[in-house]
């Protein structure tokens, strides 16, 4: 068995805990009541401290989505993922 990912177990308990619903087949942690979204390597970058900041700010882009990616995502892919998810 070939497992492509492992989840940063207290990272993750974070977004747990804070309502994130993790999305397999898009590799990254939701919450569409807050609009945020994490990436993996986002987490396996950051520290908890970092996350945890990121998870208490407020809101995003004046109402909009905020994907924390290491690197941010294309135009044309930030539209497609903010389609996904309202």
């Amino acid at each position: 068995m070939n497992v492509a990912f492992r989840k940063p177990s207290a990272k993750s308990d974070l977004l747990d805990n804070a309502g994130y619903l993790y999305n397999f087949d898009l590799r990254l942690y939701v919450n569409r009541q807050e609009k945020k979204a994490f990436s993996l390597q986002f987490l396996e970058t950051h520290s908890e401290a970092e996350i945890e900041q990121c998870i208490k700010s407020d809101g995003a882009n004046g109402g909009g989505w905020h994907f924390f990616f290491t690197e941010a995502p294309s135009r044309s892919v930030t539209q497609q993922l903010i389609e996904r998810f309202e």
